[in-house]
């Protein structure tokens, strides 16, 4: 079997979808659109959901690294989105009572930018008591843009 290439500007719908949005340039998919994203349950250690993700890898508590199936091309070229769903009971319960401080997700800054994959940290923020550290959520959330290699 031969594999060839497509071309084209514009992908269109041939009228299946009902609404608007029935096109998108190529260029928004190319430069418009997430790269990698997963939703990793840190309490029962599962991927709930993901794309372009090999693997994933729980190092501790609140830590962990996501590798991209396909590489990016630069890897300091990148934005990284997250948030954390505050819960670790699949949403029985909140997590910090509303502590100050909260939930922060974000790039792990003991580990240089990579193209391959990223890791990230989820930790609580500061308490009355307390200055808080890494925890586990029932549902974390990143996703990358850039471009890919």
């Amino acid at each position: 079997m031969a594999n060839g290439t497509i071309a084209f500007d514009t992908l269109q719908t041939s009228g299946q979808i009902t609404g608007t949005a029935k096109s998108v340039d190529t260029d928004y998919v190319v430069n418009g659109s997430a790269k990698h994203w997963v939703n990793y349950d840190a309490v029962n250690q599962t991927t709930d959901g993901s794309f372009n993700q090999a693997s994933l890898t729980d190092h501790a508590t609140g830590n962990f690294t996501s590798t991209y199936s396909s590489s990016l091309s630069g890897g300091a070229d990148k934005c990284i989105l997250g948030m954390s769903w505050d819960t670790e009971n699949d949403g029985s319960s909140q997590r910090t009572a509303n502590a100050r401080g909260g939930i922060n997700i974000n790039q792990d800054g003991n580990t240089a930018n990579l193209t391959s994959s990223i890791k990230v940290k989820v930790y609580q923020g500061s308490t009355g008591s307390g200055d808080g550290g890494e925890v586990d959520q029932s549902a974390n959330y990143w996703a990358t843009l850039g471009d890919l290699a």
